[in-house]
C-alpha cells in the first residue's frame, strides 16, 4: 500500500515514527531477543528436552525477525543511503555485507539441532555479527543520514517499513504449541535425513559420471592399444621385407658365374 508524502500522523492520531526511530525499535527488539537466549537453558548447561524445543523456538523467532528487519532495509534504508550521502555507496556496500554474513549464520543455525554444540557456536556467532552491524548503522550511518534526509521522507518510509514488518507478523500466524519432548530431535533427524538424501543422490551422480569417464579411458586405451599395434605390425611387416630383399642381394651374388680368365691359371 502506498503511503502518502502528507500523512504525518496514523489513524488513532499519533504522530508517526520516522525510518530511524523505526529502525533503532527493530534493534533494540533483536538485542533482547539475544539477551532472552543468552539467560535461557541450553545443552551446555543441562537443559532439558521442553527447554531445548523452546530454544528452538527462540532461536527461530529470532531469525525471523532479523530477516524480516534486514530485508526492509535492503528495500528502502541502504538505497536512501547510497542516494543521499556522498559515501553512501561504500557505506551501503558495507552495511549490505554485514547483513548478508549475517543471514548466511541465521540459515546455517536453522539446520542445526540445539542438543549439538554448534548451535551454541553459531549462535554467539550471529550474536557478534548482528551487534556490530548494529553499532555500524547506529554510530556511522544513522547519524549522518538523520543530517542530509528530509523529515517528511524519513516519515514515510518509517511507515512504509513499519507496515512491511507488520505483514510479515501477520503472515507468520499465531505462536506454535511448544513441540513435545522427543519431537525436536525428530525435527532435526528429518533435517539431517534430507541432507542425507541430497548428499546421496549427488554421490550417486558423481559415481555415475566417473563410471562413464571410466568407460571413456578404456575405449580411448583400447584404441591406442590397437593404434599401436598397427604400427608395430607395419613396422615388422617392413623389416620382414627389408631382410628379404637382403636375403636375395646375397643368394645373387652367390650365383653369379665366376672369371674365365681366373679358370686357366
Amino acid at each position: 500500500m502506498r503511503v502518502s508524502l502528507t500523512v504525518t500522523h496514523d489513524t488513532t492520531g499519533e504522530s508517526m515514527d520516522d525510518v530511524f526511530t523505526v529502525l533503532e525499535n527493530g534493534h533494540r527488539e533483536i538485542k533482547r531477543m539475544f539477551r532472552e537466549l543468552e539467560s535461557s537453558p541450553n545443552s551446555a548447561n543441562g537443559a532439558n528436552q521442553a527447554a531445548l524445543a523452546r530454544r528452538r523456538q527462540q532461536v527461530d523467532r529470532l531469525i525471523a525477525e532479523h530477516s524480516q528487519h534486514e530485508s526492509a532495509e535492503q528495500e528502502y534504508f541502504w538505497p536512501a543511503v547510497r542516494e543521499l550521502m556522498a559515501n553512501g555507496a561504500q557505506l551501503a556496500e558495507q552495511g549490505v555485507r554485514q547483513e548478508k554474513s549475517a543471514q548466511q549464520t541465521m540459515a546455517d543455525l536453522r539446520n542445526i539441532d540445539p542438543q549439538e554444540q554448534k548451535f551454541e557456536e553459531l549462535l554467539r556467532t550471529a550474536a557478534q555479527e548482528i551487534k556490530a552491524h548494529i553499532d555500524f548503522e547506529e554510530q556511522q550511518v544513522i547519524p549522518a543520514l538523520r543530517k542530509v534526509m528530509d523529515p517528511q521522507r524519513a516519515q514515510q518510509m518509517g511507515a512504509q517499513i513499519a507496515q512491511r514488518k507488520q505483514a510479515a507478523a501477520e503472515g507468520r500466524g499465531r505462536p506454535h504449541a511448544a513441540p513435545r519432548p522427543g519431537a525436536l530431535k525428530g525435527t532435526a533427524q528429518a533435517r539431517n535425513a534430507g541432507g542425507s538424501q541430497r548428499q546421496q543422490g549427488q554421490q550417486g551422480q558423481q559415481n555415475q559420471q566417473g563410471q562413464q569417464q571410466g568407460q571413456q579411458g578404456q575405449k580411448r586405451g583400447q584404441q591406442q592399444n590397437r593404434q599401436q599395434g598397427q604400427q608395430q605390425g607395419r613396422q615388422q611387416a617392413q623389416q620382414n621385407r627389408d631382410r628379404q630383399e637382403q636375403e636375395q642381394e646375397r643368394s645373387r651374388g652367390r650365383e653369379k658365374p665366376m672369371d674365365p680368365m681366373g679358370s686357366g691359371r
